[in-house]
């Protein structure tokens, strides 16, 4: 049953000293049609990132409102804080890598942030897959081995290798962002990573470039190089992607999750909605409601 106030948040396993879960993953067919009614509704964030690698799939998953199909030869990441649940099951086998934030590689940890699209699984080689799987049973096996002094460096170091891996395939698919001009890159990133945190406070673009110490038409010129859209366009994205959040997985009502969203006046909230989203609030909802 739906909080009528929160998402849930799943927590990294207290019992995880080590700030990392990896797990080998399989579900047979045999059990699919359990596996998706018991998912369906197990809509969450999580606090830590997630990996996945898959060797054999058909996995129905939706990230933030973005359905797919997972399949064989995949990887997937999902940051912290995006909403995720289950579809359906028909068969998965594969590995699965629950990482504190503080543990990934800043690199790596830039580029899974740095994105302003929700992404979308990433096909893989007979090669890559053979890298992949070799590193997570060597990482599986350093895991449940004798811990030492030096273990947990270890770990944290394979951990980063295999989501480098990871990353690599992402960053050969998308050529296009990586080859954009490195400044704009980063202040683009700078500017998504001051949105995350303080959307729900602060909505003027000028108030942004401020705290980024960049004028408005520098901070526009380089985020609209990266994004292809104006600061004015990520920060209605940003509010109206946790709005459809609170929509279709909260019962809390419109005036509710404008105030949460830092709307005193729900009414203009509604109108921005409704402009952004091309329907209303309870249009949304009565679309896309679980």
């Amino acid at each position: 049953m739906k909080n009528k106030h929160i998402i849930p948040v799943h927590n990294m396993n207290p019992e995880s000293q080590l700030g990392i879960q990896f797990h080998q993953i399989e579900y047979s067919s045999e059990i699919s049609g359990l596996m998706a009614k018991s998912n369906k509704n197990e809509v969450h964030r999580d606090d830590y990132y997630m990996f996945l690698l898959l060797e054999v799939a058909d996995v129905v998953f939706s990230i933030d409102f973005e359905e797919n199909r997972w399949q064989d030869k995949t990887v997937i990441y999902i940051r912290p804080g995006q909403v995720h649940f289950v579809s359906s099951i028909q068969k998965v086998r594969g590995w699965s890598m629950a990482i504190d934030s503080m543990l990934v590689e800043n690199a790596y940890k830039n580029f899974f942030e740095g994105g302003f699209y929700t992404q979308k699984p990433t096909s893989i080689d007979t090669v890559t897959m053979t890298k992949l799987s070799e590193t997570a049973g060597l990482l599986l096996t350093l895991i449940n081995a004798t811990q030492t002094p030096f273990s947990n460096g270890i770990i944290s170091n394979l951990a980063n290798v295999f989501i480098g891996i990871i990353a690599e395939q992402y960053a050969s698919q998308r050529e296009d962002l990586i080859h954009k001009k490195s400044r704009s890159a980063l202040i683009a990133h700078q500017f998504k990573s001051l949105l995350s945190e303080n959307f729900k406070t602060i909505k003027s673009p000028v108030e942004y470039a401020r705290m980024l110490n960049y004028s408005l038409s520098h901070l526009n010129e380089s985020v609209k190089n990266v994004t292809g859209f104006p600061v004015s366009y990520s920060i209605h994205q940003q509010i109206i992607l946790e709005a459809k959040r609170l929509l279709y997985y909260t019962d809390l009502d419109v005036k509710e999750i404008g105030f949460q969203l830092g709307y005193e006046d729900h009414t203009y909230f509604s109108r921005l909605f409704t402009k952004t989203a091309g329907l209303s609030p309870s249009a949304f909802r009565r679309k896309f409601h679980v």
